[in-house]
């Protein structure tokens, strides 16, 4: 809420991207719907996780199907859905232990 997130006690404002062992600020395009694997990739780093959970505020209108389609080819699965179910799905991957990573956009 209030266009951020608190992780851990901290407190991120506006997007962020989610591995297991870090949190970084994002600065994806502002409309969910012109993201591409370049604006994910890079906060990926070396030996990107098989699985992203891709949060684009409120319930997604589109499949996002070409994003999914370059994120195959890399071999990244993508899991799309509002921000608020991605954070509850990101929680649970993490207790589970899952290698994955989470792009978040904040909800205004």
């Amino acid at each position: 809420g209030e266009n951020g997130f608190r992780i851990s006690g901290e407190r991120y404002s506006g997007a962020i991207m989610l591995s297991p062992r870090q949190t970084l600020a994002w600065r994806p395009p502002k409309n969910s719907r012109d993201l591409t694997i370049d604006d994910i990739l890079p906060y990926l780093g070396e030996g990107s996780p098989p699985l992203l959970i891709l949060g684009v505020g409120r319930a997604p209108t589109t499949p996002m199907s070409n994003l999914a389609a370059s994120l195959h080819d890399a071999g990244i699965s993508l899991e799309l859905m509002s921000t608020a179910a991605a954070c509850r799905t990101w929680n649970v991957l993490m207790i589970e232990g899952r290698n994955a990573a989470a792009g978040l956009y904040s909800v205004a």
